[in-house]
C-alpha cells in the first residue's frame, strides 16, 4: 500500500497482487486502523480492485498484512493516484513500519478459487459475492435490479454489488441526467469478483440492448472469456407489456453467460398462483405490482441460495430447503392457491431465508434468543429485509438466536414476550401493538431494547409519504423507553455527523473504528424531545436524565433541521433499577448500509449497539 512499481514489469492483462506487511505499535494502532478502515472502503470502490484486506496476526502483537489483488498493473498504477491513497497512506506510513513488501503476480495456469478446491477452504468462511448488472433506459430494469439485490439479503453472509453497464445515452435519453447517478458504473473487475451475477437487460426489439451486449463483448475480448468458467448466473428483464419478448431476452442473456463458462438455473418457485419466473423475472414496464417486486426478490434469493450451497458449501442454503417450505404451506407442488392471502404472500417474500427462520417463540436450546420486530402499518421501508437479514447475522455471529416476525401478539402477550432477552424494533409504522405492559416488564427485568431509524416513527397523529409534515404520538410508549419520538424530516440529502468519543462511555471501544466525522446521506430526522436538553426547566427532559447522546447531526451542513446546533442523532440508555441497556440510532435509512454496497459506519454504529443492548440480560 505504501509503494508503486513500474507498469511495464508485469503484462497489463495479468492481475496483480500486492502484500504489504507493516508493524503498528500498540500506542498507534486505533488510530492507524480508523485510518485503514477508510482506505479500505474506498479503495473497494475503485476500477480493477479485486480485493482489498487487513489481517492481523495473532502471534505478534505489532504485526498487519494488507492482501491486494488488481485487475491489471494499470489499475493498481491508478491506484497511487486516488485522492484517498494519497491522503491516508503517508499518515499510516508516520505511525507504523514497513516490514517487507512483495507484488506478484500468479505462478500457476490455474486461477483464483477453482471448484476443485476442497470444501473446507476460505469459500466456507467468507462470505457469498453477487454481483446485480443491469442496463437500463428508463429506470424500469434498474428498479428491478434494486429488488433482486434485496432478495439477496434474505439470506445472511452475502455480499452485494450493484452495477449499471456503461454506454452512450440512447435517442430518447436525457444525457443531462447521470446514467451512474443511482448506482456506480460496472467494471470487468466486478465479474472477477463475484461468485454469482444477475444480468438484467430491457427487451429491445425482442433482443438485449446494445450496451449489455457489448459489455460482454468487450469484456470476451478483453481476456475474459475462460476466466470465470464455474461461476453461476441468472437472467431479468423489462419489457413494454405482457408478451413482448422478455422471455427471449432472459434466454438471451443466459446464452451469453452461458458461453462465458457461467452456471445458468431455472425457477420452479411461485410467488402467487399465476406468477412465477423460470427463466428469471420478465417484468411489464416498472416493478409496482406486489407480484412483481416478489418475483424479483425472490429470484435475487434463488441466486444467494445457489451461490451459498454450490460455491460457498453452506449445506442448509441448498434451494430444497425453501422449496419444503412451500411444500409445507401450500402442498405439492408448492404453487399457491387461488385464496392465498396477499399479505401472507407479501411476508413470506420479505422474510430473511428459511435457514434464519425459528419455529415458535420458545427456547429450543440455551441461547438467548432476540425478537427482531419488523411489523409496518403504514409507510414502508423497502430496505427493512436488509435490515433484519443484518441483525440475524450479527446475532448469529455472537451466539445468539433472531427471531423475525410482524406477529403484534408477540409483543402484546405479556407471557409470550418473556421469552425473549432482547428486542430489535426496526422501520415500524402505524399502531404496531395494543399492549405495552409486557414491554415494560421486559425492561424492568434489565432486558434490552434497540431502535433502528423510524421505530420510533410508530404510533403518529397523521400520515405523509414524503415524511416533511410535523406530527405527534399518539402513545407514549416509545417518547417512554427511547426517550423521544419522531416528529418529521427533511428530503433526504447529505451532512456531516459527529461522533462523541469522548462520551460514548461504555460503546467507546466499539466506535472506535469511526472518525470524529464523517459525511452522510440519510433521512435526519427531527425529533419531538431533544434528549440532548439536559437541564430543561419545563421538565420535559426529566426522565431523560440518563441519555448519553453518542453522535450528532451538524444541522449547518444540511437543511431541514429544527433541533439547534445539538442535534442528537445515535443515543443509548441505561433505564430502572436492573438498568435496562436501550439504543436508538436515528440513520439507517438505505439497504445499502446493511449489504455491503454502501460506507460502512451506520453498520459500525448499529453493531455497538446490539452488544451494548445484549448485555442486559447476561
Amino acid at each position: 500500500m505504501s509503494t508503486s512499481t513500474s507498469s511495464s514489469s508485469q503484462p497489463s492483462s495479468q492481475s496483480v497482487r500486492v502484500i504489504v506487511t507493516k508493524d503498528v505499535p500498540a500506542e498507534n494502532q486505533q488510530e492507524w486502523l480508523q485510518h485503514a478502515h477508510e482506505l479500505a472502503a474506498e479503495t473497494w470502490k475503485e476500477d480493477g480492485c479485486i480485493s482489498y484486506n487487513f489481517v492481523k496476526n495473532p502471534q505478534k502483537e505489532d504485526r498487519f498484512v494488507i492482501v491486494e489483488e488488481w485487475e491489471s498493473q494499470a489499475h493498481l498504477d491508478a491506484h497511487f493516484q486516488t485522492p484517498h491513497f494519497q491522503k491516508l497512506v503517508p499518515l499510516m506510513d508516520g505511525m507504523s513500519h514497513t516490514a517487507d513488501i512483495d507484488v506478484c503476480t500468479d505462478a500457476l495456469t490455474v486461477s483464483r478459487e477453482l471448484s476443485m478446491a476442497p470444501l473446507g477452504d476460505n469459500r466456507r468462511k467468507r462470505n457469498g459475492r453477487i454481483l446485480v448488472l443491469f442496463d437500463t433506459a428508463t429506470g424500469s430494469t434498474q428498479d428491478m435490479a434494486t429488488l433482486i439485490a434485496e432478495g439477496v439479503q434474505l439470506l445472511d453472509r452475502m455480499d452485494v454489488r450493484v452495477r449499471v453497464v456503461p454506454g452512450e445515452y440512447t435517442s430518447w435519453e436525457d444525457p443531462s441526467i447521470p446514467r451512474d447517478g443511482m448506482y456506480p458504473f460496472a467494471s470487468f473487475s466486478d465479474l472477477y469478483w463475484a461468485d454469482g451475477v444477475a444480468v438484467g437487460s430491457p427487451t429491445n426489439l425482442g433482443c438485449i440492448s446494445y450496451r449489455m451486449k457489448k459489455f460482454w463483448d468487450d469484456f470476451s475480448q478483453s481476456g475474459g472469456w475462460g476466466r470465470v468458467d464455474g461461476k453461476i448466473g441468472t437472467a431479468f428483464t423489462s419489457q413494454g407489456g405482457h408478451g413482448g419478448g422478455g422471455e427471449l431476452v432472459n434466454m438471451a442473456i443466459k446464452t451469453v453467460l452461458m458461453n462465458c463458462g457461467y452456471a445458468v438455473f431455472g425457477i420452479t418457485d411461485y410467488v402467487g398462483f399465476k406468477d412465477t419466473m423460470h427463466y428469471g423475472a420478465a417484468i411489464a414496464k416498472k416493478p409496482r405490482d406486489e407480484m412483481d417486486k416478489m418475483k424479483c426478490r425472490r429470484q435475487g434469493l434463488k441466486l444467494a441460495e445457489f451461490v451459498a450451497y454450490y460455491v460457498n458449501g453452506r449445506d442448509e442454503a441448498h434451494p430444497m430447503h425453501a422449496k419444503n417450505f412451500d411444500f409445507e404451506h401450500w402442498g405439492f407442488p408448492g404453487i399457491p392457491p387461488r385464496s392465498a392471502n396477499v399479505e401472507a404472500l407479501k411476508a413470506r417474500n420479505v422474510s430473511p431465508h428459511v435457514s434464519l427462520l425459528k419455529k415458535g417463540t420458545t427456547h429450543s436450546n440455551k441461547k438467548k434468543q432476540a425478537l427482531i420486530f419488523t411489523k409496518m402499518m403504514d409507510y414502508v421501508h423497502e430496505s427493512t429485509p436488509a435490515m433484519a437479514s443484518w441483525f440475524l447475522t450479527k446475532l448469529h455471529d455472537m451466539g445468539w438466536e433472531g427471531v423475525v416476525s410482524e406477529d403484534s401478539d408477540l409483543i402484546n402477550s405479556e407471557s409470550k414476550i418473556q421469552a425473549f432477552d432482547m428486542i430489535v424494533f426496526l422501520n415500524n409504522s402505524g399502531d404496531i401493538f395494543d399492549n405495552s405492559k409486557g414491554l415494560l416488564a421486559h425492561i424492568a427485568a434489565g432486558k434490552g431494547i434497540l431502535g433502528v431509524h423510524a421505530a420510533i416513527a410508530s404510533f403518529l397523529n397523521g400520515k405523509d409519504a414524503s415524511g416533511a409534515t410535523i406530527m405527534e404520538p399518539t402513545n407514549d410508549i416509545f417518547e417512554t423507553i427511547f426517550g423521544s419520538h419522531f416528529q418529521n424530516h427533511p428530503p433526504v440529502q447529505t451532512g456531516t455527523v459527529i461522533i462523541d468519543h469522548l462520551n460514548a462511555g461504555k460503546l467507546a471501544p466499539l466506535l472506535s473504528p469511526l472518525p470524529k466525522k464523517f459525511s452522510h446521506c440519510d433521512e435526519f430526522f427531527n425529533f419531538t424531545i431533544n434528549v440532548a436538553n439536559k437541564d430543561d426547566k419545563n421538565d420535559v427532559n426529566k426522565n431523560n436524565k440518563d441519555i448519553q447522546v453518542i453522535a450528532w447531526a451538524d444541522e449547518s451542513t444540511y437543511e431541514g433541521g429544527l433541533m439547534g446546533e445539538k442535534h442528537p442523532i445515535v443515543w443509548y440508555r441505561e433505564m430502572g433499577e436492573n438498568k435496562a441497556p436501550v439504543f436508538y440510532s436515528g440513520l439507517g435509512h438505505f439497504s445499502h448500509f446493511y449489504n455491503g454496497m454502501g460506507p460502512p459506519h451506520v453498520a459500525t454504529i448499529l453493531e455497538a449497539g446490539l452488544r451494548f443492548c445484549s448485555a442486559g440480560s447476561c
